[in-house]
């Protein structure tokens, strides 16, 4: 029989409870998107006020006299990720893991696409690198989530020490040069050495503790939700070899400590030498100690403003206002020049990465042999 008009009628108001609930979860998980899409058009509305259509025409006109030799700058990103994987790969040997080198550096360049593309940048590109590198090579999940907390600790200490380097030679050139403008990124790049500096030796104190991933699991069970909680629970035992990885690692040959913080530094310095060739194909008038203070202040920015892409628009404005605080002539437009050519180098990684990425798209589950 069928039902009366009134019992169909009687399901609408639990229907109209349930819908906005959803409606409403559904805005809270897109609000942080939002916000970063906000800060993006933020940030390149600021830049477009900078930068008139005089600025970027001239702009051009200095790359395009340049010519082919700016293709040479792809190689010095090249040999910086080289030599990232170099000290990546020692610190997973420290662990017991024996992965290619090839293997390791495909995966770094792929996911380099991804820490450029998302918002999140490299924090977003942890995550993909453990399950890439777990998935591709066999590597325990343990000891892949170990060696990216060392490897980062070890990039920050590195840079902290970078930071100091590019102070020390931007107030050399200061002092040797009484033309010299300002002194602000050698005082900027100082403060930010010496608080790079204490984080990383604070996150190498922190991985040095016994039982610091157990204890951060306990933590979390205390977080009021039964999926969360039961997570945990089931992954108790990795949580505990991730700790037995790290100790391990405090453990290896100082020999191998000591090259992984070489490889790191060089990879700081090579990114430097890159902005340093940028500078010198485009022809700006700096000495080297403001170029390195400059490039490290600006991969130093881009960590800080993570949550936008490859740190559009924020980047790029503070490269231009620092080339005006040393005193470069018609700082937009030779501003401009260098934001362009680092983008266009950005771009071609992207596009290397994610076609890596798309080709590599089935995972291989054979453990590699070591190289």
């Amino acid at each position: 029989m069928t039902p009366p008009r009134e019992a169909t009628l009687d399901l609408a108001p639990p229907t109209a409870i349930i819908v906005p609930v959803t409606s409403r979860r559904s805005l809270r998980g897109a609000l942080p998107t939002l916000a970063r899409l906000l800060l993006l058009g933020l940030a390149l509305f600021g830049l477009s006020r900078l930068v008139h259509g005089s600025d970027l025409a001239q702009a051009l006109g200095l790359i395009r006299q340049v010519g082919w030799p700016l293709a040479l700058v792809l190689l010095p990103t090249a040999i910086a990720m080289g030599l990232d994987v170099t000290g990546w790969q020692l610190i997973l040997r420290a662990l017991g893991a024996s992965v290619r080198w090839r293997s390791l550096f495909e995966l770094r360049l792929s996911v380099e696409a991804l820490v450029l593309l998302l918002p999140g940048g490299s924090v977003a590109g942890e995550p993909a690198k453990a399950a890439l590198l777990t998935r591709r090579t066999g590597t325990s999940l343990p000891h892949a989530v170990a060696s990216l907390a060392l490897t980062k600790a070890y990039l920050v200490l590195t840079d902290g020490v970078y930071l100091a380097i590019a102070a020390a030679w931007a107030w050399a050139d200061v002092l040797l040069n009484r033309e010299h403008p300002t002194s602000l990124p050698a005082r900027v790049a100082a403060i930010a050495a010496v608080a790079m500096t204490l984080v990383g030796l604070g996150l190498f104190a922190l991985l040095r503790q016994a039982g610091l991933a157990s204890r951060l699991a306990r933590a979390l069970q205390r977080i009021p939700s039964a999926r969360l909680r039961r997570w945990i629970a089931r992954r108790e035992r990795s949580f505990q070899e991730i700790d037995a990885s790290a100790a391990a690692f405090f453990s290896s040959r100082r020999g191998i400590r000591g090259a992984v913080i070489v490889a790191f530094l060089l990879e700081w310095l090579v990114e430097g030498a890159e902005t340093f060739l940028i500078v010198r194909f485009l022809g700006l008038p700096l000495p080297l100690g403001p170029i390195l203070a400059m490039d490290a202040l600006g991969s130093l920015l881009r960590v800080v403003v993570f949550f936008v892409p490859a740190g559009l628009g924020v980047q790029d404005a503070t490269l231009i206002l620092l080339l005006a605080a040393l005193g470069v002539p018609n700082p937009v437009a030779a501003g401009t020049a260098l934001v362009l050519v680092k983008r266009a180098k950005e771009a071609f990684w992207i596009a290397t990465g994610t076609a890596l990425l798309v080709a590599r798209g089935r995972p291989s589950t054979s453990r590699n042999a070591s190289h």
